[in-house]
């Protein structure tokens, strides 16, 4: 049932990695992983296990703005930059700490580069932490946020 409600987000033909995206239901009853696939239906880094109501209230379709979470307390902007400039052209970017957590924006060129960036960086490593990418509703970053 979250699979179905998760498909509705994604937006048919979006970019992503240069071919177009497209979402359909298998028509196999079982799918078998390979080995560059991942698997978050009982994961903690799935955002909709627990707290549904309250993380449904956050899904949006893919923006050029990506929201990172569960941050090194440390972590610089210059650090969040090394971390996905590889997949585009970042035009800004916010680091702001909320309920004392680091988080941060960071708005791409284009959705493209920005769904790139939260495909690839999701859920690696960062100074011993675990980085949630998800995209943010927001549209520009204000600097008295």
């Amino acid at each position: 049932m979250n699979s179905i409600f998760v498909l509705s987000y994604v937006e048919q033909g979006a970019m992503l990695f240069g071919k177009r995206l497209e979402v359909n239901f298998s028509k196999h009853p079982n799918i078998t992983q390979g080995a560059d696939t991942h698997e978050y239906m009982n994961s903690n880094l799935n955002r909709f296990n627990r707290n549904a109501a309250k993380n449904y209230r956050y899904c949006c379709s893919p923006t050029k703005m990506i929201h990172l979470s569960t941050l090194p307390q440390d972590i610089t902007e210059e650090e969040i930059g090394n971390l996905v400039e590889e997949h585009g052209t970042i035009v800004n970017t916010k680091l702001f700490e909320m309920n004392g957590k680091k988080q941060a924006l960071v708005l791409f060129e284009t959705e493209e580069e920005a769904t790139e960036a939260l495909v690839c960086k999701h859920a690696t490593s960062l100074a011993g932490s675990i980085v949630r990418i998800s995209f943010s509703q927001l549209q520009s970053i204000r600097e008295n946020q």
